[in-house]
């Protein structure tokens, strides 16, 4: 296996260099959830406990931010591992699930419950875990921010449940990739056996993230999908996130993770070594495959595409695995602003023609 992941030349050639965006106003975020009402009384509960936590974490951190209390943070960040929110965590959608009917309603409520239990709480959960054993301020620090993430991918997914604050995701304000590269470069996760990984982003793309909270949200529900999948997977200590503009209208995410020759016979097996199938739902290794589903949407809706055939044959996201890599790609309209200033670290891509 090689050292790092393929940033080819050859890999470059199986991916776009244009892509057409057929929608005529930038998309938000929107769809792809539910009211909290087509949850049942219990999962309700669940969710609105878990909520108050992810929300409540990171309004601690913004309240004590120029002087911190470390102890009464990492005592806040523990409590995730904990009644009543470890007992949320586990329960959360049995109930709606059981009581849910197949078909299309099933699979959308899985959908959205997969984000809920999954997101950003997944790592913070790992972030917890550290901080039974390490009050690295940094790492504190990452919890909380993990936490506003999850808040915010909640509100995405249950536009009902914080409706006022859900009014102001959607309101307009730049976000910036600085902040992305920030969060996960040298982002840890665990791995069972082994010392700790990292996470390693390359990013040539100098525009915004997004232009509100809401887009914010919807691109962290695909790349908290594929972060997710890589650190349960990788084989080894490094997964590496690159983000780079295509032509002066898209970036594209790449997240690459190590994998076992064992782990490719097994894709091979399974999707019979078409790996869009992983994006169709049902193959999965342990969970329920909706995640990588879920992606495929918001990309669709992201460029306006009839469904996701369209998105999966032209290559606006997927999946191959080459040279001991498994790497997971997908696309998003990228967004310029004469206001954002110049990032550290980030070379500004050029700027579309007025």
């Amino acid at each position: 296996m090689s050292e790092g992941p393929v940033h080819s030349l050859a890999f470059s050639a199986l991916l776009p260099s244009q892509l057409r965006n057929l929608r005529d106003r930038r998309y938000q975020g929107e769809s792809f959830d539910l009211s909290v009402a087509a949850l049942s009384p219990a999962d309700q509960i669940h969710v609105r406990t878990l909520y108050r936590f992810a929300k409540g974490v990171y309004g601690r951190w913004i309240e004590m931010r120029d002087a911190p209390d470390w102890e009464a943070l990492r005592a806040s960040v523990l409590s995730v591992l904990r009644p009543p929110l470890s007992i949320s965590m586990k329960e959360l959608g049995q109930e709606s699930m059981a009581r849910c009917g197949e078909g299309e309603a099933e699979r959308a409520l899985g959908k959205v419950l997969h984000d809920l239990r999954g997101g950003a709480l997944m790592p913070l959960q790992l972030y917890a875990q550290m901080a039974e054993w390490d009050a690295d301020p940094i790492h504190l620090r990452t919890a909380a921010f993990l936490a506003r993430d999850q808040a915010k991918i909640m509100r995405n997914a249950l536009p009902d449940l914080d409706p006022e604050v859900r009014r102001a995701d959607e309101t307009e304000k730049p976000h910036y990739i600085q902040a992305v590269v920030d969060k996960w470069d040298g982002f840890r996760f665990e791995r069972e056996g082994h010392e700790p990984g990292h996470v390693r982003v390359t990013c040539t793309y100098g525009g915004l993230l997004a232009s509100c909270c809401l887009e914010a949200s919807a691109v962290d529900r695909i790349v908290y999908n594929y972060m997710n999948n890589a650190m349960r997977f990788a084989s080894g200590p490094v997964i590496s996130m690159e983000i780079v503009p295509i032509g002066h209208h898209a970036v594209r995410w790449i997240v690459a993770n190590p994998v076992t020759p064992e782990q490719v016979d097994w894709l091979e097996k399974k999707t019979g070594g078409d790996l869009t199938c992983l994006f169709r739902g049902g193959v999965t290794r342990g969970g329920n495959g909706l995640g990588l589903s879920n992606c495929v949407d918001f990309v669709a809706a992201a460029f306006g595409l009839p469904d996701i055939e369209s998105a999966l044959s032209g290559k606006y996201l997927g999946a191959v695995v080459k040279d001991g890599w498994f790497l997971a790609w997908a696309h998003w309209p990228s967004l310029y602003s004469a206001e954002a200033p110049q990032q550290p670290g980030v070379q500004p891509a050029p700027r579309p023609a007025p």
